[in-house]
Parts: structure tokens; C-alpha cells; sequence
């Protein structure tokens, strides 16, 4: 068997191309991060537009509006027990909560929202789903969100 002497320049070349490629490794997954973040602040500005829309006709000179944000007491009203202008109020705020609670699910799902943040928003979730006055306003949501809200333990509505 035939000894091969490899010189030191050859070592210092190769220990040179492994710093490269794994230079090139960390470059990549800081790439892959900070397109995350971008896709993340993408969705979140789409989201605050909705909220902005929303939260405009909700500061309006309706004071029922302001109620429910006072007391947060959503689940326990019946817009068929409602004035006009009352039904659509309470239709734009769970119009918000919904859009707020879809938010929030996106930025748990990339990976941007603290577990403690998430458990917090799955039982508002839950609570929201389980009202059916409520889930109307969760038709429009983006389609991860809508199989997770199909995941949730819920009775169907009698309507």
C-alpha cells in the first residue's frame, strides 16, 4: 500500500473550502429567517388593514360598540334581540376578533408567537368558535385557519 503525502497547503485549502460552505450555511438559514420574518410582517400588515377598517366604524359615535369592547361581552348577546344598528355593530366587532384571532394563528404558525401568547389565544379561539353568532364571522378566514377552527370540539348550532 502506497503512502500518499498530502502537503500543507492542500490542508489549509481544505480547511479554507469547509469554512466557506459553512459560512454559506449560516448566510442560507439567515436568509431563510429573514423571509419568514418578511412573509410574517406581510401578513400582519394585511391583517392590521382589516383591524384598522373594523376598529373605524367601531369608534364611530356608537356606544354600543364601545360596550362590548368595556365589557367584552359578545358571546352572550343575540343579534336577533338587537336594534339595526346594534346587530351591525356587534357583527363588526366579532368581524374584528375574528380577523384578530386569524392573525394572531399565523404569526403561532411561522413560528413568531411565544407558546404561553398561543395558549392564551386558543382558548379565545375556542370561546369565539363556540358561539354560534360568532362564526359567521370566521367564513372569510384564510384556509389553515379554517381547518384548524374544523378541528375544535364544537356542538353544532341549532339555527
Amino acid at each position: 500500500m502506497k503512502r500518499i503525502k498530502v502537503s500543507f497547503d492542500t490542508w489549509i485549502q481544505l480547511l479554507g473550502m469547509i469554512g466557506v460552505l459553512g459560512g454559506l450555511m449560516f448566510v442560507g438559514l439567515e436568509m431563510r429567517q429573514s423571509q419568514m420574518i418578511a412573509v410574517a410582517g406581510q401578513a400582519q400588515a394585511r391583517n392590521q388593514a382589516q383591524l384598522d377598517f373594523q376598529l373605524g366604524v367601531l369608534t364611530s359615535e356608537n356606544n354600543f360598540s364601545r360596550d362590548i369592547f368595556d365589557t367584552g361581552g359578545i358571546n352572550g348577546l343575540n343579534p336577533a334581540n338587537l336594534a339595526r344598528e346594534e346587530a351591525q355593530a356587534l357583527r363588526h366587532v366579532l368581524n374584528w376578533r375574528a380577523v384578530s384571532l386569524q392573525n394572531a394563528f399565523q404569526q403561532y404558525q411561522m413560528g413568531l408567537l411565544p407558546e404561553d401568547v398561543w395558549e392564551q389565544v386558543k382558548s379565545r379561539t375556542q370561546q369565539h368558535w363556540e358561539s354560534c353568532y360568532s362564526r359567521p364571522s370566521l367564513a372569510s378566514v384564510i384556509p389553515s385557519f379554517r381547518e384548524y377552527l374544523e378541528s375544535l370540539p364544537v356542538e353544532d348550532c341549532a339555527e
